[in-house]
């Protein structure tokens, strides 16, 4: 769970999280286009992490019999995504001043590239400002994925369904950093459309194989709102899935395996005044003097990933306790693995 909140205190917890890159701010609308290319990983990460672990087996509990897990969930940020291509054309004010323009994004490595912001006052005066490029997070973590810590209450309901539920009331930090979460889904046998297996004397046996179709929403908030400085960032994180699920349910030991679609979308809005301080250069390069300027709510990104995902997993059971691990193949794949218990 710590690693997960260093990776949401990049832009989540406090202002100062954004230090790395707030410069780029400056930049005006360009700054949406750049921040989005080099975030979109961990937003990408945290989705695919918040879709997963929502079943363990395609039989749903008994009517009204209550499980609770507890469990972690690793998304596994691919090469491909640990870095993005700068290019000048790409934007308005931002230029690559030295350095390699194949720039890390939030989960690469370090970099020693440099950018420049060059915006037009008028034929011969531009407003400048140079900065380093932000670096990634990658050698920060043990391994390079984006984890999700998952509690989560699941009810059996009659009709061979069952409902599970994830939640965490508002938290709040002293610092104004706050996070909350509601999750829902759903679970409905289709095993019950079948006939069910019969022993020689034709007394009605337990099944061993089961389907299922499941859907799940959650809703993910974080943020931070300071009134002592009039800046606030907003996160909200909002993930869908509906899988086909199939599984062999023995009594010490479950198989199960999904097929399915998930999506998400997401929006990160950075809110309040940044000061900042442009050198005034001719077209020459020359610095003719400085101007002070505010840009006032620099950021609003949004972010979206769907694609289809096919899982399989193991479940060792122990009277009312379990213990399982799972893996998601998709392009961002997950690892996931908890414990539950019976109640």
């Amino acid at each position: 769970m710590k690693k997960f909140f260093l990776i949401l205190s990049i832009f989540l917890t406090s202002i100062n999280g954004f230090g790395q890159f707030e410069d780029i701010f400056a930049s005006g609308g360009d700054a949406d286009k750049f921040l989005t290319r080099y975030m979109q990983p961990v937003f990408d990460g945290i989705m695919s992490a918040n879709n997963s672990g929502w079943t363990t087996s395609a039989e749903p509990l008994k009517p009204f019999r209550l499980e609770l897990t507890v469990s972690a969930a690793a998304a596994f940020v691919p090469v491909s995504s640990e870095t993005f291509v700068f290019n000048d054309n790409d934007y308005n004010y931002l230029r690559l001043e030295s350095g390699d323009s194949i720039l890390p994004t939030v989960m690469g490595e370090d970099t020693d590239s440099r950018i420049k912001i060059v915006i037009p006052i008028n034929n011969n005066e531009y407003k400048v400002m140079e900065f380093d490029a932000p670096g990634g997070i990658k050698n920060e973590l043990p391994i390079n994925a984006v984890p999700a810590p998952l509690l989560q209450l699941s009810m059996g309901l009659p009709l061979s369904s069952e409902v599970n539920l994830r939640y965490l009331p508002q938290l709040t930090s002293e610092d104004g950093g706050y996070v909350k979460l509601l999750g829902i889904g759903i679970k409905h046998s289709l095993s019950q459309y079948f006939p069910t297996p019969k022993d020689e004397d034709g007394n009605k046996q337990k099944r061993n194989f089961n389907l299922a179709l499941h859907a799940a929403y959650q809703n993910l908030q974080a943020g931070y709102d300071n009134p002592d400085d009039d800046k606030a960032v907003n996160l909200h994180i909002n993930t869908l899935s509906f899988k086909g699920l199939a599984s062999f349910d023995y009594k010490f030991l479950s198989l199960y395996s999904s097929l399915g679609y998930t999506s998400g979308f997401s929006s990160l809005d950075v809110l309040g005044p940044y000061h900042y301080t442009y050198a005034i250069q001719d077209s020459n390069g020359n610095t003719l003097g400085s101007q002070d300027e505010t840009v006032t709510d620099p950021l609003q990104l949004d972010f979206d990933s769907s694609g289809v995902s096919a899982g399989i997993g193991v479940k060792l059971k122990l009277w009312i306790l379990s213990i399982y691990a799972d893996y998601t193949f998709q392009k961002f794949p997950v690892a996931h693995a908890g414990i539950g218990l019976k109640i």
